[in-house]
């Protein structure tokens, strides 16, 4: 997997982590499984049949939550630190092992210039991560909010199982079709930018 693949799915599962916390972890592990993506040390437990089974009983659990009016407000505001993690998790899970390998030969980083490289790489991996996760979160918070208000909480379970099949296809396209879905979240985070700017141009 070379490394702007691995960039592009990063931030495609972050995007479905800012939806559904459990879901890419779940796809992340089964396509570690498979052999699709190369992921690092820290996550290759998610490809364990006991962590995969574990993440589908948390998969469903999540998404029948978010599909209980007033509860699911309340995972909205309880998951959306645990959804940031993940898409940093994710996004330096994927990146970590392609970014070492094009920084070295023989297994090891020898020149402070690519340890520099390195733990920069991580670093920006991980910042996109959470912006990702963050603005789909917002976007996605915003939705159930409008929903909520305008048909009393009525409609908030056939949107919570909407954001459920949206986490999953995400995360699926992201291991499928990486680069589309990469440029589908910076444009998503571009968007979300733009409106937050003009709120605060409105405001000022």
């Amino acid at each position: 997997m070379e490394l702007l693949g691995a960039i592009c799915i990063g931030l495609g599962l972050s995007a479905a982590g800012g939806l559904r916390v459990f879901v890419p972890l779940l796809i992340a592990g089964l396509a570690q499984r498979l052999d699709l993506v190369h992921l690092a040390p820290a996550l290759a437990w998610t490809a364990s049949w006991p962590a995969l089974g574990l993440l589908g009983l948390l998969c469903l659990a999540e998404g029948v939550g978010y599909c209980i009016p007033a509860v699911d407000h309340a995972l909205d505001a309880l998951s959306a630190p645990a959804g940031w993690l993940a898409g940093a998790l994710l996004s330096i899970g994927l990146i970590a092992p392609e970014l070492h390998s094009s920084l070295t030969s023989d297994g090891t980083i020898h020149s402070l210039l690519g340890q520099a490289v390195y733990a920069g790489g991580l670093t920006a991996a991980a910042s996109a991560g959470v912006a990702t996760a963050g603005a789909v979160r917002l976007t996605s918070a915003g939705g159930r909010l409008i929903s909520t208000g305008t048909t009393g909480g009525l409609a908030n379970p056939i949107y919570g199982a909407i954001e459920s099949m949206l986490a999953t296809v995400a995360s699926v396209l992201a291991i499928l079709a990486p680069i589309v879905l990469g440029l589908g979240a910076l444009v998503l985070i571009a968007l979300v930018w733009m409106v937050i700017r003009r709120r605060r141009a409105a405001l000022a």
